[in-house]
């Protein structure tokens, strides 16, 4: 009986020796950028849309998340060829790992790529875009 005690206390303390930091399990997941249009993200795939005739806004609506909390995020508009930045983000004190992008895009004529990046503490870089289509 007692070196079955002994036994379940080596391989307690073997165990408990071989835990990970919360940093340690949370390094491998990069930041993640989710666009929406409603009031919060209903589909993760949601990465195009199609502006009806005569209209030429759309509310750009992102969630940016990361575990090890963001850095920086820069939001980028490309028309014809031509990249040119919008925005960029870095206080991210009162929510540090999720931020809410919402940036109203006007003049939209032709089709437009939105890209935005994003970059954690760890500076682990994530990028995703999305496109605005025009009805002609």
């Amino acid at each position: 009986m007692r070196n079955i005690l002994l036994i379940c206390a080596a391989v307690l303390a073997v165990f408990s020796s071989c835990k990970k930091s919360d940093k340690e399990f949370f390094d491998k997941f990069p930041p993640e950028i989710l666009f929406y249009e409603g009031s919060a993200v209903q589909n993760p795939d949601f990465v195009a849309v199609t502006l009806p005739a005569g209209v030429s806004e759309w509310n750009v609506k992102a969630r940016v998340s990361a575990p090890l909390k963001l850095k920086e995020i820069k939001m980028y508009k490309q028309t014809g060829g031509a990249e040119t930045p919008l925005e960029s983000y870095n206080d991210f004190r009162l929510s540090p790992n999720v931020y809410h992008v919402n940036y109203v895009l006007t003049g939209i004529t032709a089709e437009t790529t939105i890209r935005i990046d994003a970059t954690d503490l760890d500076g682990k870089p994530t990028s995703r875009t999305f496109v605005i289509r025009v009805t002609p």
